[in-house]
């Protein structure tokens, strides 16, 4: 009966040891990732909204595109 138990202990250790792990993804590297953040803002910046309210005053005027102020 022992023998039976130590071969079987035996056996079933390298199958045990043999589980399928998921293969962790490559690490990207710090130029690599600059570089897609670096594509991003491009390609966000390439469909922005030409329109920035920041820039404008309380009337949705630019300080540059003042009416005819008469005196």
């Amino acid at each position: 009966m022992t023998k039976f138990l130590i071969a079987a202990l035996l056996a079933m250790g390298p199958v045990a040891a043999q589980t399928s792990h998921a293969q962790p993804k490559p690490t990207v590297t710090d130029r690599e990732q600059v570089q897609a953040d670096r594509a991003k803002a491009a390609a966000e910046e390439k469909n922005a909204p030409t329109t920035r309210p920041w820039d404008r005053d309380a009337n949705g005027k630019r300080p540059w595109e003042r009416s005819s102020v008469s005196k």
